[in-house]
């Protein structure tokens, strides 16, 4: 009986130990499911999430109204959720030099705060229903939007955003606005203060400045706070 119970709790030790990701901060309510299949949205047993909790590779989350949710990943990066949004943590592997993420957002608004790799192999996207956003080191938002469209907005640092499944093709830094040939160029450079919008259909439109307002001035004031207490 000893030995099984032994045995159960370095069990529960080790999958515990084996999380990417932590709750780090909690406002309002949130939920987990652990996820089997990216492709699709999340369905299954939802479980509430508290302050603490940890998350591997393939689960996903949702906020309900009203919430703010950060998630702290084993890089130290942080990923921050604002209410009535749901994300699947589809790539999660964290090497010896090495950062490979993937998230898949399917509704609603993240923020990431992407820790920068001195060295090695590096990769961290946002994906949405028509688009990739792409960084290595920098802070920016991710909003999926009901008409199925994106945007994605860069606060510091560089963000890389192509169509979802793009093929591969020859960046370009746009200071923009400008206009920018999809035919031509499958992926676009944004810098901070920049904002680009991709249409249901995968449109890139051209780079644009943007100022926020309201609700959206106090995510990005709160997000940035988190960010500098944290430097």
């Amino acid at each position: 009986m000893r030995g099984w119970l032994f045995a159960a709790l370095l069990c529960a030790s080790t999958a515990e130990a084996k999380g990417t990701a932590k709750v780090s901060f909690l406002e309002g309510a949130a939920e987990s499911v652990a996820q089997t299949n990216s492709a699709v949205a999340p369905t299954g047993a939802w479980r509430p999430l508290t302050l603490g909790a940890t998350l591997n590779q393939g689960d996903a989350v949702r906020t309900g109204p009203a919430t703010r949710l950060e998630l702290q990943l084993s890089d130290g990066s942080r990923v921050r959720l604002a209410a009535n949004t749901t994300l699947t943590l589809t790539t999660t592997h964290f090497g010896k030099g090495e950062r490979k993420v993937s998230l898949g957002l399917w509704a609603g608004q993240v923020w990431a705060k992407v820790t920068k790799l001195v060295s090695g192999d590096t990769n961290f996207e946002v994906s949405t229903h028509n688009a990739v956003a792409g960084v290595r080191g920098t802070s920016f938002a991710v909003l999926a939007q009901a008409d199925a469209s994106s945007v994605v907005k860069v606060y510091a640092g560089t963000v890389g955003v192509k169509k979802q499944n793009a093929a591969k093709a020859g960046r370009m830094q746009v200071d923009g606005p400008a206009r920018v040939d999809r035919k031509q160029w499958e992926e676009v450079i944004t810098t901070a203060m920049k904002q680009v919008k991709v249409s249901a259909l995968g449109e890139i439109s051209p780079l644009e400045d943007f100022v926020d307002q309201g609700d959206q001035a106090q995510w990005a004031a709160w997000n940035q706070e988190r960010d500098a207490a944290i430097q």
